[in-house]
């Protein structure tokens, strides 16, 4: 498994270190990132992701990279409605100002 496609942001010097700083390989780091990706899919509210990430019974290590992992997937996410939203307004207003009365 490639672990550059899953975490893109990171160069294999950062990813070397992130496996040497939690004391796992790229595939365990892999594993964490898609539980992340569960966590995030399958839970509504921060709270409960909270809870399933404490849940899951990994070390305090895990857990926070997993949390922040999570938190790069909402932050991903709002941004994507944020635009989608800015969009829709911007044309709206173009439409609106092009309309004859």
């Amino acid at each position: 498994m490639a672990i550059n496609k899953i975490l893109d942001n990171l160069s294999q010097f950062e990813i070397e270190k992130l496996c040497n700083l939690l004391q796992c390989d790229e595939d365990e780091l892999a594993r964490l990132y898609e539980s992340a990706k569960k966590v995030y899919n399958d839970s509504e509210t921060i709270y409960d992701r909270l809870l399933k990430i404490l849940q899951q019974g990994n070390n305090v290590r895990e857990a926070t990279l997993i949390g922040l992992l999570c938190g790069k997937l909402i932050g991903f996410v709002e941004a994507e409605k944020k635009i989608e939203r800015d969009i829709k307004d911007k044309l709206f207003n173009a439409f609106k100002k092009n309309r004859p009365f």
